[in-house]
């Protein structure tokens, strides 16, 4: 994103709040404890939490963008277009940028499987079968992992109970963890396919 964009970027609606209560907060203490740095560096403050929410909002579209068509695409979409409804968003960053990863693994892993499918009239050796069958498991897990994801999110709103906190908590961590294990598959799924 170029300078000229973020500055043009709309921010965030949900961060408002916190951008005025840092600004005003900021400045009534100035006055009151008799600081003066804190008049000039609360609006600083202020606009740099504004800045990286539009760059953290616009950085996740950036990745559906640069998806290929297919199933990776179609999840993150329903993924972000279901965070985007939701009051509370902030709270849902760390599941979006695991949801992220986990779309770009996928898009790999359909990338592999479509490859493998191409050769898969010859005889191949049982190690190339098993990359094969590990790439279509990595990618039938992420699928569910992203439908996951995206119905935690509406559970999320319908209940923002503590339960539904930590169920979002364990669903970024597993989407974390299978994205970097996929990862690593797929770096040695490429050097088998090359």
């Amino acid at each position: 994103m170029s300078a000229t964009t973020a500055l043009h970027a709309p921010v965030p609606l949900n961060i408002l709040p916190l951008v005025a209560a840092v600004a005003v907060g900021g400045c009534l203490a100035s006055f009151f404890a008799a600081m003066p740095l804190l008049l000039f560096t609360s609006p600083l403050v202020a606009a740099s939490l504004a800045a990286a929410a539009t760059f953290e909002s616009r950085a996740a579209y950036r990745v559906l963008a640069r998806l290929p068509a297919g199933r990776a695409r179609e999840l993150l979409d329903d993924v972000l277009r279901r965070a985007a409804l939701v009051q509370a968003a902030a709270r849902l960053r760390p599941l979006v940028r695991a949801a992220c990863e986990g779309a770009r693994q996928l898009s790999a892993l359909e990338l592999h499987v479509a490859a493998f499918e191409t050769q898969q009239a010859t005889d191949h050796s049982p190690r190339w079968h098993e990359a094969f069958e590990r790439c279509q498991r990595g990618r039938d897990l992420l699928t569910h992992r992203l439908h996951d994801a995206a119905a935690a999110i509406s559970r999320w709103q319908a209940d923002q109970s503590r339960s539904a906190v930590d169920s979002l908590v364990d669903l970024t961590r597993d989407l974390n963890d299978e994205s970097r294990f996929q990862r690593e598959a797929a770096q040695e799924v490429a050097a088998l396919l090359s």
